[in-house]
């Protein structure tokens, strides 16, 4: 059993270029990485894949049963309901390796977004589709959530498209990675993550290699065909009679022996052929283009508050679902980087939603949430597009720092869950905001995007609050921890 896709091409409505442009690539059982930068194609490309997206041109494998694990959990899967009232050995098996209580799926629109997101993929794995898609399925989910999903994932025996930025599940299930290419193309090499992306490198670093050496090919050929055009002229000029004395029949004989003999001719002759070779080996330059990465280090235009301390939480108790959480006095100083860590459903949006309760209303504070409402993404967009063009170049100029295309960012209908983070926090910048609190900032981030958001946020000079399961981000960006968990709030050092 395979998914095959051949020659598929798909334009956005509102898009100027398409997406995807003759793409076809294969799929086999087990797990295949679909990697690439944000905004290259890989949700759209899943989405036709498991036929929730039907491509402009092109052909799809049918006669398969596909489930789709979106990126975003606003909504609750349409199986939900089926598989809470299912007591059978599978369901029971998945609402125990995801500790899914009974009352959870009845209960969809309190959960935080790791526990809908442990809903969704246990509905999807329930029904056992031929194909299932996990669009970042590891978005939301703690260090424990993952590992149960992971090895949930790992039994899965149909075709599986895995969609994530995630490195240790790459490696850990899939036997292959589709990695989108520049210009369009799906490239398939063996192996998880860090084999795949190794081959990639290698395969850069030749492109590299062979690009200079045509480069400094062409230039020799170069200098040889000037050399040989000026020698040509020279030629030229000896063969011509214009300087003679009519009478000096003897000049005029040897010209033209020489032109007979061809003896100046040759230098014309090897001229036109090096011309060829040059043309040659200008196309062998164009065809070892490398193309250009999008990433860099990014530099916020900002400054501290002139407030010592910009955010004051008495000690209190406050609503978490069921139960309470205890909040001790809390303090956060205006070049304070606090990490906010915790189980899902331990209470750390909670705490970010009293937190915003508690923050002076003439505060430059730049707010990004864990998920965008569609009505909020197209007001950004909108905004985005109202600006200067003093601004809009800013705020595009820092999309690019952090690994996308500025030319095609806000096309409609492109704007991807990554991208949009992105336009958030460079059209937030404009604001020179004393204070950024961010939820899940590296969910839907590419790999490169990431790192270029830790080196922007480990070096800017405000305050900041980050809400993360990712240690590593954390560690590079924050010098202190407030861990939420067990129904209370320990800050750390």
């Amino acid at each position: 059993m395979q998914l095959s896709l051949s020659q598929v091409s798909y334009t956005y409505p509102s898009a100027i270029e398409p997406i995807l442009r003759n793409v076809t690539v294969t799929f086999p059982e087990g797990w295949t990485g679909l990697l690439g930068d944000n905004g290259c194609g890989k949700t759209t490309l899943a989405r036709i894949a498991c036929g929730d997206l039907a491509p402009d041109e092109g052909t799809v494998t049918g006669g398969l049963v596909c489930s789709l694990c979106a990126q975003q959990a606003d909504e609750p899967p349409e199986a939900l309901f089926d598989f809470a009232a299912d007591y059978g050995r599978d369901a029971r098996e998945l609402r125990r390796i995801f500790r899914i209580e009974d009352d959870m799926p009845w209960r969809f629109g309190e959960l935080s977004f790791g526990e809908r997101k442990k809903l969704q993929i246990a509905c999807a794995l329930w029904q056992r589709p031929d194909v299932l898609v996990a669009d970042e399925p590891t978005n939301h989910l703690d260090a424990d959530a993952r590992a149960e999903l992971t090895a949930a994932l790992g039994r899965f025996r149909g075709i599986g498209i895995l969609v994530s930025h995630d490195r240790e599940l790459l490696d850990a299930l899939a036997d292959r990675c589709a990695s989108f290419e520049p210009g369009g193309r799906v490239v398939v090499r063996p192996g998880g993550y860090t084999a795949a992306h190794g081959q990639a490198e290698l395969e850069r670093a030749s492109a590299l290699h062979e690009r200079a050496a045509a480069k400094e090919h062409l230039a020799r050929l170069t200098a040889e065909q000037e050399r040989r055009a000026h020698e040509a002229a020279r030629a030229d000029a000896r063969r011509s009679k214009r300087h003679l004395d009519p009478k000096d029949k003897s000049a005029k004989a040897k010209i033209d022996l020489a032109i007979y003999t061809g003896q100046d001719g040759a230098a014309g002759k090897a001229a036109v052929q090096m011309s060829a070779q040059v043309e040659a080996a200008r196309k062998r330059v164009a065809a070892a283009y490398v193309h250009k990465r999008y990433d860099g280090d990014l530099w916020v235009d900002a400054q501290p508050s002139r407030r010592k301390t910009v955010l004051h939480i008495p000690a209190s108790s406050i609503p978490c679902g069921a139960n309470e959480l205890s909040i001790p006095e809390l303090f956060v100083g205006n070049t304070d980087h606090v990490g906010i860590v915790g189980p899902n459903g331990a209470g750390k949006s909670t705490l970010l939603a009293h937190l915003r309760r508690l923050l002076a209303t003439d505060l430059s504070v730049l707010d990004i949430p864990q998920e965008v409402e569609p009505d909020a993404r197209e007001a950004l967009v909108a905004r985005i597009a109202a600006l200067s063009p003093a601004e809009r170049g800013q705020v595009l100029s820092t999309v690019a720092q952090l690994n996308s295309d500025p030319d095609r960012i806000l096309e409609g209908g492109r704007t991807s869950p990554g991208e949009l983070r992105k336009l958030m926090l460079a059209e937030g910048l404009l604001r020179r905001p004393v204070l950024i609190i961010m939820d899940e900032p590296t969910n839907h981030l590419d790999l490169h995007s990431t790192e270029a958001l830790e080196r922007a946020l480990a070096g800017y000079p405000g305050a900041l609050l980050l809400v993360s399961h990712d240690r590593a981000f954390l560690r590079a960006c924050t010098s202190s921890v407030w861990d939420v968990r067990d129904g209370r709030v320990t800050p750390h050092a």
